[in-house]
């Protein structure tokens, strides 16, 4: 049975201190960093493997304290336990984190983790680790199990699962109008595909690694029938299976800028009046707030491009310890040229009406669009609607956002704003906010407001 997010509004109607629950791994640490900034206690359920990140940083500490010696703050302010009921027996206790060491991930789903978790008052933030380790592959452990209240949307986080879900996120792109890459069609054979139309341009293959499951792999080629050769190869290879091809993505390469739109939906700001500034745009689209912006940096393929072309041409990777590999490995703090900022709003505002239609109450709290930004022709009128006032002419060339992912989450690049905050929501609230403060500021402003119930499902 589907947990319904009534179940989760009573449980959170008899809150009174309640604490940020993160899964370790992801964007974890800009999650701590927020509960610490804003008050709260945070509990993060981490694995033997990984438990010393969590163990080296801790968030620990009061609201913007200068921490003079870290070694005596720890010890008074940090829990360390493989029992949730250690953790449980000392609520009370003026403690500021907690990590629970676990076997496994998925043991956060044991009734006992999840009791406990409830009588310390948590509120689970989704990440994208908690999504496939917890809720595998179709979300649904999260969906029918998982008993604890999160800030965010439950029903939403198994869009992301692109292989699994008719209605992933490309079945939202197409339902709102947004722009994104054309995907093409293809037939799998034996030995890998073909496909169904000459394609002339460049294309990629979005595939599932042979061996990482959770992390797609990307073959990018000049035209059709240079993919279909690269495919066979990689299959012969091992590097993808062909059984694997039968639910992935073949879709044009749009050259452009990689970038990260981090934003936070709030409902609570939904409901508020926001004075003059509404006669020309609605509270909804006001209180879908623009953070952030960051950018991927991959392995081993940054190291790859660093290389002149023709090397490159000359190089067989196959014949070396280093696959070419796309794994995301860091991300990077970037900014967006001012005039183009209002490209991006009508994706976000789309995304979240289409959302509230669809899966009501629809997108609440942080989300990430991840977008390629490139230059395409635009007729004059649109162009000019637009605000390129230089337009001449009955054509011209424009920056349009393709869209091709969207993580309904805690998204993964945010850890850059930690200590730093956000570009655009520091400017907006004066003082630094990462995505991590901007939860916890949510989760504050609702606990106030008696408004918790709002932003839980």
């Amino acid at each position: 049975m589907t947990i319904e997010r009534k179940e989760m509004q009573e449980i959170v109607k008899s809150y009174k201190r309640p604490i940020g629950v993160a899964l370790g791994s992801h964007s974890a640490l800009d999650a701590l960093s927020g509960f610490r900034n804003y008050g709260f206690k945070g509990l993060v359920y981490t694995t033997p493997q990984r438990a010393e990140i969590y163990l080296r940083e801790q968030r620990v500490g009061n609201p913007d304290e200068y921490i003079f010696d870290l070694p005596s703050v720890v010890r008074e302010d940090l829990i360390v336990a493989d029992n949730i009921d250690d953790i449980v027996k000392k609520k009370n206790e003026e403690w500021k984190e907690a990590v629970l060491i676990l076997k496994q991930y998925k043991d956060v789903l044991k009734k006992e983790n999840m009791e406990g978790i409830v009588e310390l008052e948590g509120v689970q933030i989704p990440n994208r680790a908690f999504a496939v380790y917890v809720g595998e592959k179709n979300c649904r452990e999260i969906e029918n199990d998982f008993t604890v209240p999160i800030l965010g949307s439950r029903r939403l986080l198994k869009i992301e699962n692109r292989e699994e879900e008719k209605k992933n996120y490309y079945w939202y792109l197409e339902k709102a109008g947004i722009p994104h890459p054309k995907e093409i069609k293809y037939l799998v054979e034996a030995k890998g595909i073909r496909l169904l139309e000459k394609v002339d341009q460049p294309i990629v293959i979005k595939v599932p690694h042979s061996g990482r499951r959770l992390e797609r792999g990307f073959i990018f080629s000049a035209d059709g029938r240079s993919l279909e050769e690269e495919v066979e190869k990689e299959v012969l290879a091992g590097h993808i299976l062909v059984e694997d091809l039968k639910s992935a993505r073949a879709e044009e390469y749009i050259p452009g800028v990689t970038a990260n739109f981090n934003f936070f939906y709030s409902p609570i700001n939904a409901q508020q009046e926001w004075g003059e500034v509404e006669k020309y745009v609605s509270r909804q689209k006001l209180a879908n707030e623009f953070l952030s912006i960051d950018e991927r940096r991959e392995t081993t393929h940054d190291g790859i491009v660093r290389m002149l072309a023709k090397e490159q041409l000359k190089a067989d990777w196959t014949k070396t310890r280093y696959p070419i590999s796309f794994e995301v490995t860091a991300h990077g703090l970037i900014s967006l040229r001012e005039s183009l900022i209002r490209k991006i709003y009508p994706v976000a505002d789309s995304f979240v009406e289409i959302t509230q239609k669809e899966e009501p109450p629809g997108m609440i709290g942080a989300y990430c669009i991840q977008t390629l930004m490139t230059f395409e022709e635009q007729p004059y009128v649109e162009a000019v609607s637009q605000g390129v006032y230089d337009a001449a002419g009955k054509t011209l060339f424009d920056f349009v956002p393709k869209t091709q992912d969207i993580a309904t989450r805690h998204g993964g690049g945010t850890n850059v704003h930690m200590g730093l905050g956000s570009q655009y929501a520091n400017a907006k609230y004066g003082r630094p906010m990462s995505t991590g403060d901007r939860i916890a500021l949510e989760m504050k402003r609702a606990l106030e407001k008696g408004l918790l119930t709002e932003i839980v499902t």
